[in-house]
């Protein structure tokens, strides 16, 4: 039977007359599996190497702070450890949160009503995508887009609807609004932006609100990237916008800005109407989020924050080392944008960055991200992420991509 359930699985009803064969296939089969595990395969056999970099996959480099983690594991044997949260999140952790989200984001949310703690912010966009979107409903994202959110719309049944940003990496509202059409259920907006790093101008911002106000729909705004915002820039928040909360999800993570990667703690904000509904998926898919994760990160928020700002600085050097690097390299045009640790850069004369990450890789032994995972729009760019490099370590990047590029 092993070979059977590679792809199909088949059921054979024998009778004296004829066979019926029932052909039976996997819903996701017509679901791209995840680009960058299938890009990390590509990639194992180099991993042991000591010369290996890698600049795929998006972690912010630290951990989260010492202090909150000796805390932690010092309370281990506490049953509180080891059991289920309220389905909606540790409330402490909620309170903490509110205060948190009105002083960096200017969000102003009822932590009993309007706030829940996610496993992550991947499944609390897959799960809000699961509560508004049906089979040929449409989703509307502004592309480059970061992959996991047209594949959860795609899950669902839903349709991903390309709407390209400019060239600054900014979203086109008079673009958006020609593609909304009777079955347009949402539009999703990642500012900070994966995988462009560009930080969203407010007005880009509001011009859309007006747009899913004005429509009845919904604006999805992937905020995980808020606190990594540079160069004087502003993020914007559009649950800001007091009119706009019974459009407005906003969701985040605590994956970046807290080191929290492997913890898988995120948190999510919306209407009151709307969290009633979107908890029955919550409690259907995760129950609540991993209890050790909504402690600690309570913990950071209550006791470690300027650790996180150090950290937090940290990056904003990174990127400065990167962009003052980046002058070196003629064959790729980079565009300075405000946030998060990513660069874009298109590379010039691309058209097949699949195979050009695939020849860096073999060639200067370093992983970076072929745009075209991010959607058409992102043929001919790469991803750099820096996050979890040294200056060191970005010195000796740059010097490579300046050796591969110089005979590209």
């Amino acid at each position: 039977m092993h070979d059977a359930f590679r792809e199909y699985v088949y059921f054979i009803i024998k009778s004296d007359i004829h066979v019926r064969c029932f052909l039976v296939k996997f819903r996701t089969e017509e679901i791209i599996p995840p680009p960058i595990v299938k890009i990390s395969e590509a990639a194992r056999r180099f991993i042991n190497s000591p010369d290996f970099l890698n600049l795929g996959q998006g972690l912010p480099g630290h951990i989260p702070p010492m202090a909150a983690l000796t805390s932690i594991s010092d309370n281990l044997k506490h049953p509180i450890f080891h059991r289920y949260t309220p389905d909606q999140g540790h409330l402490e952790l909620r309170e903490e949160l509110a205060i948190y989200l009105r002083h960096t984001s200017n969000i102003n949310v009822d932590p009993l009503n309007e706030l829940v703690i996610t496993a992550g912010a991947n499944a609390g966009f897959a799960e809000t995508i699961l509560t508004i979107v049906g089979p040929g409903d449409n989703v509307i994202m502004p592309t480059p887009f970061y992959f996991n959110a047209a594949m959860a719309v795609r899950l669902a049944g839903g349709h991903v609807l390309d709407a390209p940003v400019d060239d600054g990496f900014q979203p086109n509202p008079d673009l958006i609004a020609e593609l909304v059409d009777e079955k347009t259920k949402a539009i999703v907006l990642i500012s900070p932006n994966n995988p462009t790093g560009a930080v969203y101008h407010e007005e880009k911002i509001d011009r859309i609100v007006d747009i899913c106000i004005e429509k009845d729909i919904a604006l999805i705004s992937d905020e995980t990237y808020a606190q990594l915002v540079f160069d004087g820039c502003g993020h914007y928040s559009p649950w800001s916008r007091k009119d706009a909360h019974d459009n407005v999800i906003t969701l985040a993570s605590f994956s970046k800005d807290f080191g929290m990667s492997g913890w898988r703690v995120g948190y999510l904000v919306g209407s009151s109407s709307f969290i009633q509904e979107y908890m029955k998926v919550q409690d259907t898919i995760t129950i609540c989020a991993p209890t050790a994760g909504q402690l600690l990160a309570l913990e950071i928020l209550k006791h470690n924050l300027d650790e996180i700002m150090t950290e937090i600085e940290r990056l904003h050097n990174l990127r400065e080392l990167a962009y003052m690097r980046s002058r070196e390299i003629d064959a790729l045009d980079f565009y300075k944008t405000c946030g998060t640790f990513y660069m874009f850069p298109r590379v010039k004369d691309c058209n097949d960055s699949r195979a050009l990450v695939l020849d860096m890789l073999n060639s200067i032994h370093t992983l970076v991200l072929p745009g075209s995972i991010f959607g058409p729009e992102g043929e001919g760019h790469i991803r750099l992420s820096i996050g979890p490099l040294t200056p060191d370590a970005v010195n000796e990047a740059f010097d490579r991509l300046v050796t591969y590029f110089k005979h590209y």
